[in-house]
């Protein structure tokens, strides 16, 4: 389904769910019924907004379709600072969305025990996760492997100080603040990333730069562009696209040069 079709689906619904519930409303008043009070009609609304388009559109539309109307009835009664806040909060949270254009994602338990598998069978020692969100599948891995070394690095305040209290108490995982691109890779077996299409040919770039002979960089769901994976490693909904590291720099460079000429 296109995200047009979708929009106007879910803005279809909503705008049914409004019409049935001041439909309600007027007949129920007609009839000597007290008026609602708004939150209530906000509710109504949003219920059979959510119920419309329960089969129509996908599962993450429902607490949208049901949450609008009920925040319209209540951005009339509460004080402006509290959608100041708010957007505080969701900048803090998806700050690498807003200006690195590398939005929050969270991996699943299938891609935990794969980097694992991957890096006992290699005998590798570290693994750096690059943009480690709230630090769930660093400890995840930290747990399964306590011989090795594993360190996360995140920009996000908030998910920041998520991630830095979970791996408080596992002594071979550790949570650093700042920003990826200027700190360097090279003292890590393998470097972990699940970003986004936009960012991966320079990731590459500094993998080939950084790394040291015979490291790895695995990428989630996301391939680098006009370079061909050395392997793939299946995790259940995506892939792992597996990059060798052959030389370091000189290896990035004369690929780069390939695929330019």
């Amino acid at each position: 389904m296109t995200r047009f079709l979708s929009f106007a689906l879910a803005l279809t619904a909503l705008c049914a769910g409004v019409i049935l519930t001041v439909s309600i409303l007027y007949v129920s008043e007609q009839n000597g019924v007290p008026r609602a009070p708004p939150l209530l009609a906000g509710l109504m609304a949003g219920l059979f907004a959510m119920l419309i388009g329960w089969r129509l559109l996908a599962a993450w539309w429902r607490p949208v379709l049901f949450l609008m109307p009920i925040a319209t009835v209540l951005s009339f009664s509460i004080s402006p600072w509290w959608f100041f806040a708010v957007s505080v909060l969701l900048i803090a949270l998806q700050w690498n969305a807003v200006f690195n254009r590398i939005p929050l994602y969270r991996s699943d338990k299938m891609v935990g025990h794969r980097l694992t598998d991957f890096m006992q069978s290699r005998g590798y020692q570290s693994l750096l996760d690059i943009g480690c969100g709230d630090g769930r599948l660093l400890v995840r891995m930290a747990k399964a492997c306590p011989n090795a070394n594993f360190v996360g690095i995140e920009s996000a305040p908030i998910l920041y100080l998520i991630a830095y209290l979970r791996c408080l108490k596992q002594p071979n995982c550790q949570i650093l603040f700042g920003d990826f691109w200027k700190r360097s890779w090279a003292p890590y077996d393998v470097v972990f990333a699940f970003l986004s299409p936009e960012p991966m040919l320079w990731v590459w770039r500094k993998a080939g730069r950084d790394m040291g002979e015979h490291s790895a960089l695995l990428s989630l769901a996301f391939a680098v562009p006009g370079i061909e994976e050395d392997g793939l490693l299946p995790a259940q909904h995506f892939d792992l696209y597996l990059y060798e590291q052959r030389g370091g720099h000189q290896h990035a460079d004369s690929m780069g040069k390939k695929k330019d000429s």
